[in-house]
């Protein structure tokens, strides 16, 4: 009796594997935090490995971004999950994140972290991208592996992964400083034109 309930109990586990990989749309999970990284791996204003690193509170948020493995650039990126506030200086811990749809479950990604000043009331990192004189960043992307689900191992820390390296969080130049640069450099070619 006892042998007929543990075979009926891993047929119906068996069963119920196939059952979940064979529905819904593949994903993976990463865990998005940095927290009790070394300074290099921490988020910066102004400079990174200089300066100040990120104070803990709501003065400035992370989001987790991604793309398609290999990705050549990232302007077509995408938010995953909430944006979260730094818990520690420089760190921050947004938990485990779902990232769909992928070719299959567990897919390798390219993950990227943006950072955000919400002082002027940006919630997102594109608001406050049109917000001169407010400060953003991002790191570099990198490929990673992400979690299958069916996997009983935790999922993989964004910060422990060898791609990983802090950033910096700077000013948005105001609009007058960007038509002054320009203004110069125009000056300098025709300068150089009439030399020549």
């Amino acid at each position: 009796m006892k042998t007929k309930a543990l075979v009926f109990g891993f047929v119906l586990a068996v069963l119920t594997t196939l059952n979940i990989h064979g529905q819904g749309t593949p994903y993976g999970v990463i865990n998005f935090s940095n927290l009790g990284r070394t300074a290099e791996d921490r988020v910066w204003l102004d400079a990174v490995g200089t300066g100040t690193q990120v104070p803990a509170g709501s003065a400035f948020m992370v989001a987790l971004y991604w793309g398609p493995a290999g990705a050549l650039t990232d302007a077509n990126f995408i938010q995953a999950g909430g944006a979260v506030t730094f818990a520690a200086s420089g760190q921050f811990g947004g938990g485990n994140r779902t990232i769909s749809p992928l070719a299959a479950n567990g897919d390798a990604v390219s993950i990227q972290v943006r950072g955000w000043e919400t002082a002027a009331g940006a919630r997102s990192w594109e608001e406050a991208l049109l917000l001169p004189g407010n400060m953003v960043g991002k790191s570099s992307w990198f490929d990673m592996k992400t979690k299958d689900p069916i996997d009983t191992l935790p999922a993989p820390t964004l910060g422990l992964q060898s791609g990983w390296s802090g950033f910096a969080i700077v000013v948005i130049p105001e609009p007058s400083v960007i038509a002054l640069g320009v203004l110069g450099l125009g000056t300098l070619l025709l300068l150089r034109r009439r030399q020549l």
